[in-house]
């Protein structure tokens, strides 16, 4: 009994641990692509990635940061090495597919290169694959919020 209590926790961690080559491509905060993506990691097969806050709050300073990452054991270390956000500008009633109460408009594109990297840890667990209206998601949770795998995005 017990040598099979033991196989059988052997055998449940190596079938739900995903590997770096699990992870390549994007990570959606919700499982469908709706007129803008929500919260959404990309890993990348050569060690960067970039992390893209949610396009649909028009409001956001925020766009984007990124650098490169390590998959270690059960979280994966991100060296922040840039981040994009918007500075100036003003605020305005929102138009289009907002989903936000005021939209940002008149801003700047700023790229910051951040000198050294910050570190990040990210938390994974619940590796799955779940049906989502008829068709196999992969999913898990990033710092106990579920994400979904996607093909990578182009933004």
């Amino acid at each position: 009994m017990i040598k099979l209590l033991v196989f059988l926790i052997l055998v449940t961690q190596f079938v739900f641990t995903q590997t770096a080559k699990d992870l390549i491509g994007s990570w959606q905060a919700v499982p469908y692509v709706a007129a803008g993506y929500d919260e959404t990691y990309t890993f990348n097969e050569d060690g960067t990635f970039t992390f893209h806050y949610n396009q649909m709050d028009c409001a956001k300073r925020e766009i984007s940061y990124g650098g490169s990452w390590v998959l270690k054991g059960k979280t994966i270390e991100l060296n922040i090495t840039y981040s994009e956000y918007l500075a100036g500008g003003r605020y305005q009633p929102p138009t289009g597919s907002c989903g936000s109460d005021s939209e940002l408009v008149d801003a700047s594109y700023v790229k910051k290169i951040i000198i050294p990297f910050e570190r990040e840890t990210l938390k994974l667990s619940g590796y799955n694959s779940e049906d989502i209206d008829g068709f196999e998601r992969t999913s898990m949770l990033i710092n106990n919020r579920k994400y979904y795998m996607f093909s990578k995005f182009e933004f």
